[in-house]
């Protein structure tokens, strides 16, 4: 995760923290060989096939091998302590979100894509390939059968995420530029873009404060 793991606070919101509880709960299998080994690892851990999965890992990662990942200015402890602040206020409105994102540098974020099962393992093999080769963001993971089912992240039954990675919400160019890629790359249908903060802070469809998470919504041309 791009701001680091959660912090324990004794003051803390119970839904606040059970939603960052649940996150980083997630488990992942992550790449971490040589570019010319992919291509291997992605035949033996295919997110529509669950006979590799026997530990029920929720999801399978590629980092992109030109970039530094590391994430140290970032603050998730500050960034807790004001959103339960903001809880108590009782005015949680979207702008405040962005605010503390910004102020305490946890602006990591993902284009989210929803693939069915039938086409999932194809539209990964992709993005995982251009992520590694470092022509999308920092990196990109997708659900495995068993995270598609199991994760509050899913879009119906058999149906995967592909989340791509951006450093930054607030980096409009480099959002757009990796969204024109994914299309040159035959990724079509509906794509949002959602700051991480929102998933840390619970921020999901139907959510108590009516806020929409995603901020960028790309529609195929038609």
């Amino acid at each position: 995760m791009a701001c680091g793991g959660p912090t324990g606070n004794s003051e803390g919101n119970r839904d606040l923290d059970k939603g960052l509880e649940a996150e980083y709960k997630e488990t992942y299998t992550r790449f971490e060989g040589k570019p010319e080994e992919l291509e291997k690892f992605l035949d033996e851990h295919k997110p529509s096939d669950p006979a590799w999965n026997t530990e029920n890992t929720d999801w399978i990662c590629v980092d992109n091998s030109l970039e530094d990942l590391d994430r140290g200015e970032s603050d998730l402890e500050k960034a807790v302590e004001m959103w339960i602040d903001l809880l108590r206020s009782g005015k949680v409105v979207p702008k405040r979100i962005i605010e503390i994102a910004l102020d305490t540098k946890c602006t990591s974020g993902e284009w989210m894509i929803f693939r069915h099962r039938r086409e999932i393992d194809e539209d990964w093999k992709k993005i995982a390939e251009a992520t590694v080769a470092g022509k999308l963001g920092y990196s990109a993971n997708v659900a495995t059968a068993y995270g598609s089912v199991n994760s509050k992240r899913s879009n119906g039954i058999g149906t995967h995420l592909i989340s791509v990675h951006t450093k930054s919400f607030a980096d409009e160019d480099d959002v757009w530029r990796i969204e024109k890629e994914l299309r040159s790359m035959g990724i079509d249908g509906t794509l949002k873009y959602k700051p991480d903060i929102h998933t840390w802070f619970d921020i999901y469809v139907g959510n108590e404060f009516n806020i929409r998470p995603s901020i960028y919504i790309s529609q195929p041309k038609k």
